[in-house]
């Protein structure tokens, strides 16, 4: 990180003190010898579509240091969006994800497919285990207790490692913190104190990039930064949204018109400047390549799929003229490589400010990772996380992070 963590005074560090930590956990660990086993609550939801270990390397520093105590691991995660008949489908199943923990981890990783409900607890024993998908329990998404009792028997302490995951209030990440001693990981951690330095103690100019392809996804977090940045630029299919509720024919681009009411109460209800685009990289499909095109004027039949040279210019204008910016959402359809142009310029441009110091970069969310590409290490913060982060940057309180709360004695939740 180019930043440094926020200080005391700050939302993040107030969250911190609330919850139990990994430095918590370590003494727990060396006052009770007994321990032999640590359940890891991760998110290993890799994305199919493009090369994106981030959330691998956000669990690394954590686990290796785990098993430097003298622990065993036990990983657990969901993998997409199966239905209960899917759970012999291996599409779905977490074995696709055992090499890619392996590699990055440079350990030996077991994966154990079996139901937990099949398996006795004691008889793992390597180093690192991944059980299978939790999304094959119906009571995962539902904060099961009897689901929640059965994984806590895996571990003698729990961490949460998954701040990703930490806006649901799902049985590997509430529920399970009832009946096992639990605590915060080093990301878990990372990610409260870098989202929140930027959102409670905000070097301005302050400006926002959000982007992504539906405004009823992103409703509260545009009403709130709308509230408290210098500039909200509104970019992605989203863009289209507000230009179209101001009367802008966008021919075959993709609307949302229940949203229009929405998007016109927060342009004329912000202290934020709003930047919209003024041009497009508009095409007839995605495997055509496309050309640029002013607003007021794009042909029958086309669609936008990327802001335009115009747009990118004044984008990137804000960007040199601001001390702080947070990112979330993708500018245009940047997975094709013929509408990727937009991202890789402000990429490029937010990294070069960044690194010399006179930019704060904030990034979150998998698919605006993944448009960054190669330049992760050059933000100053780059979240994992994609609902979680926009519910925490609006101002809600995470059922995970409430979850890790030192107001209830979670330490004596289960005798050792």
């Amino acid at each position: 990180m180019h930043v440094g963590m926020a200080q005391s005074e700050h939302k993040g560090d107030m969250i911190i003190m609330a919850i139990r930590t990994f430095e918590d956990f370590q003494n727990f660990v060396f006052k009770n010898k007994n321990i032999r086993r640590c359940l890891v609550r991760c998110d290993l939801n890799l994305p199919s579509d493009v090369e994106d270990l981030s959330r691998v390397y956000a669990i690394k520093d954590t686990v290796l240091s785990i098993l430097d105590l003298g622990l065993n691991v036990i990983l657990i995660s969901h993998y997409k969006r199966p239905k209960l008949e899917d759970i012999v489908n291996p599409k779905f199943s977490l074995i696709n994800v055992v090499n890619s923990v392996k590699k990055i981890l440079g350990v030996d990783v077991h994966f154990e497919k079996a139901s937990i409900f099949d398996i006795e607890p004691e008889s793992i024993s390597g180093k690192i285990t991944i059980l299978e998908n939790l999304r094959f329990y119906e009571g995962e998404t539902k904060n099961d207790e009897e689901l929640s009792k059965r994984l806590a028997r895996f571990g003698d302490v729990y961490i949460n490692e998954a701040f990703s995951v930490s806006h649901r209030a799902h049985a590997s990440v509430c529920a399970v913190t009832q009946h096992i001693p639990s605590f915060a990981g080093k990301s878990f951690q990372k990610e409260i104190c870098g989202i929140s330095s930027v959102i409670t103690d905000i070097t301005r100019p302050f400006s926002a990039i959000i982007g992504g392809s539906k405004v009823s996804s992103k409703i509260d977090v545009l009403k709130r930064i709308s509230n408290i940045a210098d500039y909200l630029i509104i970019a992605g299919a989203m863009a289209n949204t507000f230009l179209s509720a101001k009367g802008i024919d966008l021919k075959n681009s993709m609307v949302e018109k229940e949203q229009f009411k929405t998007a016109i109460d927060i342009i004329e209800n912000t202290t934020a400047k709003i930047i919209l685009p003024i041009d497009f990289t508009v095409s007839k499909d995605l495997d055509t390549n496309g050309k640029n095109c002013p607003i007021e004027s794009i042909p029958e039949k086309y669609s936008c799929f990327d802001i335009g040279e115009k747009t990118t210019a004044n984008i990137l204008d804000i960007i040199k003229s601001s001390k702080t910016l947070l990112w979330n959402g993708a500018l245009g359809a940047f997975e094709f490589a013929n509408f990727n142009k937009a991202s890789d310029i402000i990429t490029n441009f937010i990294a070069k400010q960044t690194k010399s110091g006179s930019l704060i970069s904030v990034i979150g969310g998998g698919e605006t990772i993944a448009s960054i590409g190669n330049h992760k290490s050059d933000m100053s913060f780059v979240s994992t996380a994609g609902g979680a982060f926009l519910e925490f940057v609006s101002g809600y309180k995470l059922p995970g992070v409430n979850a890790l709360t030192t107001e209830k004695d979670l330490l004596k939740a289960r005798p050792l």
